[in-house]
């Protein structure tokens, strides 16, 4: 059976006749994936994602790790993560539980009511699950964890507890399940797409059509701004401002990413001796430590990555605005590469974070955040909603 589907990325509208299973559906202009036949069945992502939670559980009642040094050792459970950050630094504490627990237990949680107990999602909820999908950073939280044990390692002793396996099979099903567990099933619940009686090859605005950004639901448009007829956002043929915000976003990113690097993220009390290191002579004192990984991993995520991220972004809005685009493709390529590592930068704000919750050693050894984490944290998160805001058709509008 023959169907049009409009991509969200370029608005070229594409006929589909039939998917083979395991295998997606990509579109010929920009290549972004448009449907898959790859999806397991909901009442078998609900079982993984109950398992998901607890593990999770175990994990937060259960001791992570601990160190010794000079004879003296320090303890650290996730729940003491919380307590420490509560104590002192209040913003690293929403980051942490809002990326690491919140936005995970949320998604798991829908999934098993949705795919296990039939629960019948309204809009909130669709809106809710995409939101909390797209924040999940368990994956870069397991990668923050395994550069700060190298780092642990050269200071002390460090023995594993139950929590920190758990910790590591909970990664492993949450990361699978938001895979399999797309938020368009959601949205596909609530109301499904309708027939479009679309040519293939042309854009959807070029034939009076628009496509909600929201939920991706395709319609025939009546006026400037139209309401969804799924999830009630107001909707245009292209997100209006959003150079302009994304260019707000960075200009303001760019300020916080010179602090960032030039302060110390972090303060090390070593025998009555307190000093500071930022991000730049972290990475040299890893490199002499012979902590080759850990170095390289360190700056580029939060040297390379950031400022990639930046120019990258400013290169799109520039080429967008003044028409300078040559290749369509590669720009739209770019963009999504920027999307998908813009994540990653947060692993030295969890490294950071960890390091500053074990290494409590009575007056031997003691590790504290620094201000200049607060002001990475905030160039990685506005960094992200800098590129969420941009729509990405405008590459393509005169292509």
């Amino acid at each position: 059976m023959q169907k049009n589907v409009v991509c969200r990325s370029c608005d070229l509208t594409v006929s589909i006749t039939q998917i083979k299973k395991h295998y997606d559906c990509i579109c010929p202009r920009c290549g972004r994936k448009l449907l898959s036949n790859n999806l397991v069945k909901e009442g078998d992502v609900a079982i993984v994602a109950f398992a998901a939670l607890i593990f999770l559980f175990i994990s937060i009642i259960e001791p992570f790790m601990s160190i010794s040094a000079m004879g003296t050792g320090a303890a650290m459970s996730l729940n003491s993560i919380v307590s420490i950050l509560n104590k002192q630094w209040g913003l690293l504490l929403y980051v942490f539980l809002f990326f690491t627990f919140f936005a995970p237990v949320s998604v798991l949680a829908l999934i098993v009511f949705i795919g296990g107990f039939r629960l019948k999602p309204n809009i909130f909820l669709a809106k809710f699950y995409q939101f909390n999908h797209g924040m999940c950073m368990v994956d870069v939280f397991v990668l923050g964890i395994v550069v700060s044990l190298i780092k642990l390692t050269a200071l002390a002793d460090v023995t594993f507890y139950v929590g920190f396996y758990t910790t590591f099979i909970f990664s492993v099903l949450m990361i699978w399940c938001c895979l399999k567990f797309n938020p368009s099933i959601l949205w596909e619940k609530i109301k499904k797409q309708s027939e479009l009686k679309l040519i293939a090859g042309k854009s959807a605005m070029s034939q009076s059509y628009k496509v909600c950004q929201e939920c991706g639901y395709v319609f025939k448009a009546n006026d400037d701004i139209d309401l969804c007829p799924r999830c009630k956002s107001k909707v245009t043929y292209r997100r209006k401002n959003c150079i302009s915000k994304s260019l707000a976003l960075l200009l303001s990113a760019l300020i916080l990413y010179l602090p960032s690097n030039l302060y110390p993220v972090m303060y090390t009390e070593f025998i009555g001796s307190n000093t500071g290191s930022n991000i730049i002579e972290g990475v040299i004192e890893m490199w002499q430590m012979n902590s080759y990984f850990v170095s390289f991993v360190i700056l580029l995520a939060s040297i390379f990555i950031p400022a990639f991220k930046i120019i990258s972004m400013l290169f799109i809005l520039y080429a967008t605005k003044y028409s300078k685009i040559v290749v369509n493709k590669r720009v739209s390529r770019l963009y999504r590469f920027v999307l998908f590592i813009g994540r990653w930068s947060l692993i030295d704000v969890y490294v950071v974070i960890i390091m500053s919750s074990i290494v409590k050693i009575g007056n031997i050894l003691n590790i504290e955040p620094g201000f200049a984490i607060i002001c990475f944290c905030s160039v990685v998160i506005i960094t992200v909603f800098s590129a969420e805001a941009f729509d990405e058709r405008l590459i393509w509008n005169k292509g």
